[in-house]
Formats: C-alpha cells, sequence, structure tokens
C-alpha cells in the first residue's frame, strides 16, 4: 500500500508540474529552404518577406530543390537535411543532390529572442563536382516578432544554389 500512495503521489506532484515545464520555453521550428537559379538573370536577394507560399513565388528565376521544417527545435540540436539521388548512368553511378548537417542555437532570454543556424553543407554531383559549404553561424529571424523574414545563408554563385532559413512557432 505505501508502494502505491508513493507512485499516486509521484505522479500527482508530475502533473501539478507538466504545465510549468512545458510552459517554460515557447517551441520554435527551424525551416530551411534551397534553391536553385533557373534563370541567369535572377539575383538571390540577401533577405526575402513572406510565409512559406509568397517566399516561394518570390523565387520566379529558381527552383525550390529542399524544404525542410524541423518542429520543436532546441538549443543545441543538429539538424540533419538530405535530398538525393543516387542513379546509374554510363558513367557508372551518379549522386546528385543536397546532404546537411546543421547546428541550431537558442541564445533567447525572457527578455528578447536570438537564434542561430550554422554547418556543413554538400552539393553533390558525382559526375562533376561535388562542393561542400561551409555555413557560418548566422542570426534567424523569428517570425513571432511580426515579420516573416527569410534570411540567406549562403550562395554559391557557380552553382546557382542559396539556402534560406527562418525560425517560426506555428
Amino acid at each position: 500500500m505505501r508502494f502505491v500512495r508513493y507512485n499516486v503521489f509521484t505522479l500527482a506532484l508530475l502533473l501539478v508540474a507538466m504545465p510549468f515545464v512545458s510552459g517554460a520555453a515557447e517551441l520554435r521550428h527551424v525551416n530551411i529552404a534551397v534553391f536553385q537559379k533557373v534563370d541567369a538573370d535572377f539575383e538571390f536577394e540577401a533577405i526575402v518577406l513572406g510565409k512559406f507560399s509568397s517566399f516561394i513565388t518570390a523565387m520566379p528565376g529558381s527552383q525550390v530543390l529542399l524544404l525542410s521544417h524541423t518542429r520543436n527545435a532546441v538549443d543545441g540540436d543538429v539538424i540533419n537535411i538530405q535530398q538525393d539521388v543516387l542513379r546509374d548512368s554510363s558513367e557508372g553511378l551518379n549522386d546528385i543532390g543536397i546532404n546537411c548537417h546543421m547546428t541550431f542555437r537558442d541564445h533567447s532570454t525572457d527578455d528578447d529572442t536570438s537564434f542561430e543556424l550554422g554547418g556543413l553543407c554538400k552539393m553533390l554531383d558525382s559526375l562533376n563536382s561535388n562542393v561542400t559549404a561551409i555555413i557560418p553561424m548566422a542570426s534567424l529571424p523569428d517570425t513571432e516578432q511580426g515579420i516573416d523574414a527569410w534570411v540567406e545563408l549562403y550562395e554559391d554563385e557557380a552553382n546557382g544554389i542559396a539556402f534560406y532559413a527562418n525560425v517560426s512557432s506555428d
């Protein structure tokens, strides 16, 4: 009986404390988008405004290579995103795509939000050339601050590829 009382008491404490634990920090989602130019005259902008759909529409001279929405990111998470194809060709196997390992940092305080993202990305095309991009930590806009903005993290001008990101809560 003592065992049951102890477990019931512990369960009651957990149920009472749970709302405080879950409400201690607001959960954020990290959004990453990768585009490739299809129009040689198109220029990627450093900051693009809009939610997902209007953001993509604002990139008329490019095509989407990858969209990633990582739910409930916390400080120190390593976000792995990969989109590639292994293809058999007359020259042998060809691996084409993107493979990234990005670190998310949350430096937020009670008064201000502050997020960063950076890491290592490989743009794969084994029959031509693989490109390794070292993306330095960059500040990310928080859409909860009232502006839906995406910031360019990296652009490979030779291959016409650009990486964008932001942080949202919904």
